[in-house]
Parts: structure tokens; C-alpha cells; sequence
């Protein structure tokens, strides 16, 4: 970086008035030095930055004692000094006594600049002749701020990396204006200082494949419009990455934007792609914020990027790399602080695509070190999931799992509500996890993972995902070799296929679950397996077949001295017997499911919903409508939307029973579109009866 070159004396200055608005509004001719970096050629966007920027600057009152001071701040290489110098060159003519700039040098190579040097070349820039300069810190520091005193100034200070730098370049003439650029927030600052803070994020699709048509050509770029958008999703919206691919493209006009596309699809290539053998390059870059950090927020660091979600809690960060939360807060700040990681608020963070990547770098080769972070990782989910295990009742006897890391801190929930939001909160996660077990051929670890998430499914359906899950879930189960774990996920994947329509899928998984509890013996989830085969029959329509099955069920489970099991069995019985026309045995089969399961909220609602509608069918629609009310309420609270959709079909078939078809209809309307959100079969039935009012 060369010195500035020297601007006129301080006599030969004009004054400008001491209003703050004339000095920011007022066009002026330059006559002080002009140091501003020359805008990128291709900078793109920030239109909306650019405004806020001006609309800060123009609302600024100050206290006429301090210069104004704007942070521009974000990740390594998101066009923070594009933005900054682009501003400064906006602004130049309104601060004719002179534009300094320096680049401070926070995240460099070579260690940050000195106060003692970037006063000794703003000093010199401002006319004072160098034999004039004293050598001490604080006397250079106190002729900077008689300097400045009397002169507005556009002070542009790049690639700061503390307050601490900052402050000595701040001139003393309160009509000034000082642009800070950080990949830290700089929090005393803004405090001390009352600088703006000016977040910046990386591009949208629609900016970076402008920036790639303006570097590369439109003509290039229109002819592999796909593949553009390839490498701008790839790119991530980081302006570095873009710009860096521009200039391999550039550099060789022949190349097709499709061989750059497939050498960012790799994965393991990606950075190595986005690198030259300049300075500015993607890894260069996060490798200068790397390198600042103290060791245990590098270890945080790179133990996150083997993260199996998309964003993550402090929890999850602690344990990867087994410290307290509170530890683990505190490093999360310092990776947020320098632009390596994201805070999402609500205590979440992500990453940038290209910085998990970086992370995940620093963990190369050291397989010992990346096996503990992702075991630890994945036994903290298993460890939280488990504690939401009271949502449900259990439908078989724990298999115990044995932690090899098991976290410091417990994770406990104060209620359902907040139990049933975390497993909603952290689903992708967990499913993640489901899978990153099964990849890294934790199959033990992999089936409790699925297993653990059985609350949410029941609750919440998501049956695509249900689906995935218990699939792998059996696959672990079966690497696993446990014939009890194996019948437990076949079932929990008849469960997935059955919600979801697939029938014939959905008796495969209860036969084989079947067969594999019968082999270990395991009389409990062989229940669930025999409870499967009849639902899938009454869905079906196979109503002869389905109270077959139900009568075992209920004989399996009065022989295993299961009262809670004998009281699903009855739920079955009953909603079969009222299609085969049978309402009155129903209501006694119903009534006592409802009593059996007292102290079962969720499932005494089944068993009202049920017994609703067999008194329905029986006339007795009062005694319906007292049976549907609790039920509704329990469902609505458990956040069973499936379930409630079935209340208010039910109270639809009251309405209709009255002869109310208005509002039957707007009963059924209500429940329709949860049917249709959750892919229910039930979904068409209701279609059908809607059509038929």
C-alpha cells in the first residue's frame, strides 16, 4: 500500500460554513486531497444500502461536537469497500477540503496499520510537511485534531479491525463525515461514538447474475442462462466469489460458463475454484477472519461446519466441542463478531454456504477430531429429542442407548407447548441428523434419532418427512441388528405410508415389523404391528378384514396385561363397527376406550371424536356435540392438526344430521384444507361429501 500523495497547504484551504446541512448538501470545488480508491468497475446493487446510507447522513443532527460516523459492516468479501468507496465518490464534492483514506489493515497479513503511521500520512496528505510531524503517538494524535479542527473531511478508514484503531483518526471537525468499513460490528463505536451501522448481506440471484453479465459480457452470459444462475447460486451471493469467477472467465473467453458450473457443483472443489493465486480470493479471505481467532472459537468454528442443519442453537455449539453454554455463547459472538458466522436472533446461527465450507475445511484429514464433533453433535439432538418422549405414551419398552458424550448441560422443557415448538423448531436438524447417522455409519445412534422424533410425527404429521425418517430409521435398526428396534421402525414406516396413502407399501412395514417382534419376542410392538394392519384395512374400506384385526389387537393386549393398549384396541373397534352398521355395539366399545385411557388426554379425544360419531349416526345428536367440544379443545392444545380437521369433520356430519347443510358446508371447508396441507386421503372423502350438499 503506498503513501497518499500530499495535498495543498492548510492556507491555501477554503472554509466552509459551520452549518452541518451546507457542508453535507452544498456542491463545493475541490481544493483538499483526494485519496478515495476508485469505485470496482463492476459494482453492482446496493441501491437500497446506498439510500440508507443517505438518508442517515441527512437526518443526522449530532451534538456539534463530534463528526458523524457510519460502519459499514459484514463478512469477508461481501463488497463492503465497493460499497464504502462508491458512497465516498457520491459524496466527494460536498467535502472539498479533503477525502483521506487508509486502509487500516485489521484482517491483513501483514498485521494491522499502525496509529502512529496512518496519522503520519493523513498529516502529510493535509499539508503538514513531514520534518513538522512528531514522533510521538499522542502529539500526532493531538495535531491531527488542531488539523482538523477547522476543515470538514471525508475520512474513509477500510478493513478496520477494533475501535481502538478507529479513534485516533477521527477529525475534530464536527461537520465531517468518517466511513468505517469491519467484518467486526465495532459495538464501542457506536456506543462511544454513536456510529450508524450498515449490515450488509450478499446478493440476491437477480444481482448477482447482473454483476456476472457485467463482467463477463451479456451476450456470454445469455447464451448459458442456466448455467449463470448455476454459479451465482453457487457463488452464494458473495460478491468476492463472483468477481473472482468473473476474472477466470475473462482471463479465458472461450471457456463455457458450463465447465465452471460443474467444478462449483463439487463440493470439495468449490473453494479451491473461487481461489487465484491473488490475495483476494474466497478462501484468502475467510482465512485472514480464521486466523484472528483465539483457539477455542477456531475449534468452534471448524466443529460447526460439520453441522448437519441449516442453523443451530447455542446448545448443539456447546456441545460439538464439549464446553458449557455460556462458554459456548461467548465464542459464538467472536465467530458473529468477525463476519464467520450469522445471527439469525432467537440465540440461532447459520452459516454462509461458502464459509460452512471453509469450516469444514479446517477439520480435513483429521478424521479422530471430526468424529467427535459430529458424535457429540448428534448425541446432544438425541439427548433434547428424548426429553419431549412425554408428549406421547411410549408404545414399547425403552431400548436404552448408551452416550459416549452425553451432554453436560440436560435439556428439560417447562411445558408441552414448549416441548412440541423445540421438536417443530429443530425438525430439519434433526432429520439431518437421522441422515449424518446413517452416513457416518452410526446405525445405533441413527434409529434413537428417528425414533425420537415420533411425538412430532404424531402430532404434527409431516408425512413426506415421517416417511424419510422411519425409513431410515429401519435401515439403521437392521445394520443395528436388533429385531425389537427393527419391528419398531417398520411400524413407525407403516404408519408414515399408511398417512400418506400407500397402502400396500404400508403392510409390508407392518407385516415385516410383525415378523421381526415375533423373532425377539417382543410381544408389545407386535401389537402396533397387528393395530397397522387393521387401519390400513379400514382405510381401505376392508371393513371385515379390519375388525379382524382389531379383535386381535384387543385379545394381544389384554394377554400382555395392557390396559392402555386394550383401550386403542376398543377406539379401533368402535369407529369399524359404525361403518359396518353397528353404531349401538360402537358406542359401548367407544365408551369404554374413553374411560380405559383416563390420564391419556390425546387419546380419550380419539375416543370422543369416535363416540360422537356413532351417537351421530344413533340420533342423539346432543350427547354428540358434549363429546366433540372437549375433544376439539384437547386436540387444539396438543397442536394436532390432523385430529382437529377430524373434529370438525365431525361436527359437519352433526349439521348435516340436522338438516343444516350451510353450515355443515362451512364446517367442511375449514377441515378440507388440512386434510389437503397434510396429503390426507381423507382429503378426497370430504371432496366427495361436499360435492354431494
Amino acid at each position: 500500500m503506498g503513501s497518499p500523495m500530499p495535498g495543498e497547504s492548510e492556507a491555501a484551504t477554503p472554509r466552509l460554513p459551520r452549518q452541518r446541512s451546507a457542508v453535507r448538501l452544498t456542491r463545493q470545488v475541490s481544493s483538499g486531497p483526494r485519496q478515495l480508491p476508485h469505485t470496482p468497475a463492476h459494482f453492482t446493487n446496493r441501491t437500497a444500502e446506498l439510500g440508507l446510507l443517505e438518508n442517515l447522513l441527512s437526518g443526522e443532527t449530532g451534538t456539534g461536537e463530534h463528526p458523524a460516523v457510519h460502519l459499514i459492516s459484514g463478512q469477508g468479501g461481501i463488497g463492503k469497500t465497493a460499497l464504502a468507496t462508491a458512497w465516498g465518490h457520491r459524496l466527494g464534492d460536498r467535502f472539498p477540503d479533503g477525502q483521506l483514506w487508509a486502509d487500516l489493515g485489521g484482517f491483513s497479513t501483514n498485521g494491522p496499520l499502525t496509529a502512529s503511521e496512518a496519522l503520519g500520512r493523513f498529516l502529510r496528505a493535509l499539508g503538514v510537511p513531514p520534518a513538522g510531524l512528531p514522533a510521538d503517538v499522542e502529539e500526532l494524535a493531538a495535531l491531527y485534531r488542531t488539523t482538523t479542527a477547522d476543515r470538514p473531511l471525508l475520512v474513509l478508514l477500510d478493513n478496520a479491525g477494533s475501535t481502538e484503531q478507529v479513534q485516533p483518526l477521527l477529525p475534530a471537525n464536527a461537520e465531517s463525515l468518517v466511513i468505517v468499513t469491519s467484518r467486526r460490528r465495532l459495538g464501542r463505536l457506536q456506543t462511544e461514538h454513536r456510529a450508524k451501522l450498515i449490515e450488509l448481506s450478499p446478493f440476491g440471484s437477480a444481482h448477482s447474475a447482473e454483476l456476472l453479465r457485467r463482467a463477463v459480457g451479456t451476450d456470454r452470459v445469455g447464451a448459458e442462462t442456466d448455467h449463470a444462475r448455476s454459479i451465482a447460486e453457487l457463488c452464494g451471493g458473495l460478491p468476492i466469489a463472483l468477481t473472482t469467477i468473473s476474472s477466470k472467465l475473462a482471463a479465458r473467453p472461450k471457456m463455457s460458463l458450463e465447465k465452471i458450473a460443474k467444478e462449483l457443483g463439487k463440493e470439495y472443489r468449490r473453494l479451491a475454484t473461487l481461489s487465484t493465486k491473488e490475495a483476494q480470493s474466497v478462501e484468502a479471505s475467510f482465512n485472514l477472519s480464521y486466523d484472528e481467532l483465539p483457539s477455542d472459537a477456531a475449534a468452534l468454528y471448524a466443529a460447526l461446519g460439520l453441522h448437519p442443519g441449516p442453523d443451530f442453537g447455542v446448545g448443539v455449539a456447546a456441545a460439538s466441542i464439549g464446553v458449557r453454554e455460556e462458554v459456548a455463547d461467548d465464542l459464538l459472538d467472536q465467530l458473529v463478531d468477525v463476519g464467520l458466522l450469522i445471527d439469525r436472533g432467537d440465540d440461532r446461527y447459520t452459516f454462509h454456504d461458502l464459509a460452512r465450507l471453509h469450516a469444514k475445511e479446517k477439520t480435513a484429514g483429521n478424521e479422530y477430531d471430526r468424529d467427535i464433533a459430529v458424535r457429540r453433535m448428534l448425541e446432544w439432538y438425541l439427548t433434547a429429542a428424548s426429553a419431549t418422549a412425554g408428549l406421547t405414551t411410549p408404545d414399547q419398552d425403552v431400548i436404552p442407548y448408551r452416550y459416549e458424550y452425553r451432554p453436560s448441560t440436560p435439556v428439560t422443557f417447562d411445558s408441552s407447548e414448549e416441548a412440541l415448538e423445540w421438536l417443530e423448531l429443530e425438525r430439519e436438524n434433526l432429520i439431518a441428523a437421522v441422515e449424518t447417522a446413517h452416513a457416518w455409519q452410526l446405525p445405533e445412534l441413527g434409529w434413537q434419532l428417528a425414533a425420537a422424533m415420533w411425538p412430532l410425527f404424531l402430532l404434527r404429521k409431516h408425512y413426506p418427512d415421517f416417511l424419510r425418517v422411519s425409513e431410515i430409521g429401519v435401515r439403521c435398526a437392521r445394520e443395528w441388528g436388533n429385531s425389537s428396534a427393527l419391528a419398531l421402525m417398520h411400524n413407525r414406516s407403516g404408519a408414515a405410508s399408511r398417512g400418506t396413502g400407500r397402502y400396500d407399501e404400508a403392510v409390508g412395514h407392518y407385516e415385516a415389523g410383525r415378523a421381526a417382534a415375533r423373532e425377539s419376542e417382543d410381544h408389545v410392538v407386535e401389537i402396533r404391528s397387528v393395530e397397522g394392519l387393521g387401519l390400513v384395512a379400514l382405510q381401505q374400506g376392508r371393513l371385515d378384514d379390519a375388525v379382524k384385526w382389531f379383535i386381535e389387537d384387543h385379545a394381544l393386549s389384554e394377554r400382555q396385561q395392557r390396559p392402555h393398549d386394550v383401550g386403542l384396541a376398543l377406539i379401533n373397534l368402535g369407529a369399524t363397527r359404525v361403518r359396518t352398521g353397528q353404531p349401538e355395539t360402537a358406542i359401548q366399545d367407544l365408551t369404554g376406550a374413553r374411560d380405559a385411557l383416563v390420564g391419556d388426554d390425546y387419546n380419550v379425544a380419539r375416543a370422543r371424536i369416535e363416540l360422537a360419531r356413532a351417537l351421530t349416526v344413533t340420533g342423539d345428536l346432543a350427547a354428540a356435540r358434549a363429546e366433540l367440544g372437549p375433544a376439539r379443545d384437547t386436540m387444539e392444545a396438543a397442536g394436532s392438526r390432523f385430529e382437529v380437521a377430524r373434529t370438525l369433520y365431525a361436527f359437519g356430519e352433526i349439521a348435516e344430521a340436522e338438516g343444516e347443510s350451510e353450515e355443515a358446508r362451512r364446517y367442511y371447508d375449514q377441515a378440507l384444507p388440512i386434510f389437503v396441507g397434510l396429503g390426507r386421503p381423507e382429503a378426497d372423502a370430504l371432496r366427495a361429501r361436499l360435492a354431494g350438499l
